[in-house]
């Protein structure tokens, strides 16, 4: 069997050329003088051919290794999707049989007509909101009569050069036991802290009028009057 490729003729016997074509069938060539010159090339480089077929068995392993574990992947997501798209419509299941539960309820209560709004009295909400500053009335309240009537009700009313300020007794009593046996610091933010947002500023205010001041060696505030802190 007689070969030529280019200015090359090669002469093989014909067992010798079907293992050729055999061998160049099997690595990928279709064309047998390519097989050739690719054999030719690799021997002259000095290299062991390596046939198109070897590289991707060499590489199929690695490639089924890649694709399986992006395959994993994909399937853990899903199956945590699919988790917690069961577990939505548990809740929602549950939230709708919880619905239908407050329905009959409700269906089956008699219906009662909303009871109005009883209004708070001055005492009621100084009791609420512990202190009530003068500066934060209404224009059109008339301060001496409301002023008069907590203190007829018990109230603490203490007459800064400002402004008035009316504090609820409990409260009150609260109040000079952290100011003067449980504050322990000057630091403004620590004060918050203990006397909470009410009490931090009814200090500010006895702080401005220089009624209460601060004893670096005892560690302690102080009084600077006995008269407001009986």
């Amino acid at each position: 069997m007689v070969i030529k490729t280019r200015k090359i003729t090669i002469e093989l016997d014909e067992e010798t050329y079907k293992k050729l074509v055999e061998q160049a069938e099997k690595e990928g060539y279709s064309i047998i003088t390519d097989y050739i010159i690719y054999l030719i090339k690799r021997s002259i480089a000095g290299e062991e051919p390596v046939s198109l077929n070897h590289i991707i068995k060499k590489l199929k392993p690695r490639i089924e290794r890649i694709v399986q574990d992006e395959t994993s992947k994909y399937l853990m997501l899903i199956n945590e999707i699919r988790g917690k798209i069961a577990e939505l419509q548990e809740r929602i299941e549950q939230l709708s049989m919880e619905i239908d539960g407050l329905k009959k309820q409700l269906e089956q209560q008699p219906s009662v007509k909303p009871k109005q709004a009883t209004r708070k009295t001055g005492i009621e909400r100084l009791r609420e909101e512990k202190v009530v500053f003068e500066s934060n009335l209404p224009p059109r309240l008339r301060r001496d009569r409301f002023f008069n009537y907590l203190e007829r009700e018990g109230a603490v009313i203490l007459p800064l050069s400002k402004e008035r300020v009316a504090v609820d007794p409990d409260y009150w009593e609260e109040f000079k036991k952290k100011l003067f046996e449980e504050l322990n610091t000057s630091n403004e933010e620590a004060i918050r802290k203990i006397l909470g947002s009410p009490g931090y500023e009814l200090f500010m205010k006895l702080k401005e009028e220089s009624l209460i001041y601060y004893d670096p060696r005892q560690k302690k505030w102080l009084p600077a009057s006995k008269e407001y802190f009986k």
